[in-house]
C-alpha cells in the first residue's frame, strides 16, 4: 500500500485530500512513496537469483560438447551410410537382455545382445548389437555387418544403418552455431557495460 506524508508534520494522510487531518496544512499533489523492501525480502530475492545463474551457465557450457558429440555421431552415421562396406561377421556370444517396457511394465524375452567379430586384411575387429530378435532368429551363427574401410572399428549391424546421420549432424551444427552466437552476444553485452 502506498502512503502520502504531510510535508508540515510528517503524519500519513489519505490520498485525494486537500488538508492534513493532523495539522490542517494544505496538501499539494505529492507523488506516493512505496515502502522500501525489508532486508528479509531482499535476501530471499538474492538467494533465488543466485541459484539460477550457475545452472544456466552450466547448461551453456554443456551445449558445445553435446553439439560436438552430435556432429561426430552424425558424421559417423553418414560415413557408414555412404562409404561403408558389408562383411559377414561371426557371432561369438549371445546373451538375453531383459529391459522393462514402458507401456506394459513386463520384461521382453525377445531382446538379445549379440557380440560378433570379423576380419579385415588379417586384423580382427569386434562389435555388438542389442535388439529384439523375433522368432528365435537370435540363434544365428553369422551376422551381416557394415564397417568403415578406413576405420573398421566403426561398425554396426547392417540393418542399423539408417538415414539418421544427416539429422544428427544438422542438429549438432545448429546447436553449435546457436551456442557460439549466444556467447558472442553475451560478450558484446559485457563489453558495452564497461564502456
Amino acid at each position: 500500500m502506498c502512503y502520502v506524508y504531510c510535508i508540515n508534520c510528517g503524519n500519513p494522510i489519505k490520498e485525494n485530500v486537500f488538508f492534513c487531518a493532523s495539522c490542517g496544512a494544505a496538501i499539494n499533489a505529492l507523488p506516493p512513496t512505496a515502502p522500501s523492501p525489508s532486508p528479509i525480502t531482499m535476501q530471499m530475492t538474492n538467494r533465488n537469483t543466485a541459484g539460477k545463474a550457475p545452472k544456466k551457465k552450466m547448461m551453456d557450457y554443456l551445449m558445445v560438447p553435446i553439439a560436438i558429440l552430435l556432429i561426430l555421431m552424425g558424421t559417423g552415421y553418414m560415413a557408414l551410410m555412404l562409404a561403408g562396406r558389408t562383411v559377414t561377421a561371426q557371432v561369438t556370444d549371445c546373451e538375453q537382455v531383459l529391459y522393462v517396457n514402458n507401456d506394459t511394465s513386463t520384461r521382453n524375452p525377445s531382446r538379445y545382445k549379440l557380440e560378433y567379430q570379423f576380419s579385415i586384411n588379417g586384423e580382427r575387429y569386434t562389435g555388438s548389437v542389442t535388439r529384439v530378435f523375433s522368432g528365435g532368429s537370435h540363434m544365428r551363427q553369422t551376422i551381416s555387418v557394415h564397417y568403415l574401410p578406413f576405420w573398421p572399428h566403426i561398425n554396426t549391424e547392417e540393418r542399423d544403418v539408417n538415414p539418421a546421420g544427416p539429422v544428427t549432424l544438422g542438429t549438432g551444427i545448429l546447436m553449435l552455431i546457436l551456442s557460439v552466437k549466444k556467447k558472442l552476444r553475451n560478450k558484446g553485452h559485457g563489453d558495452q557495460q564497461f564502456l
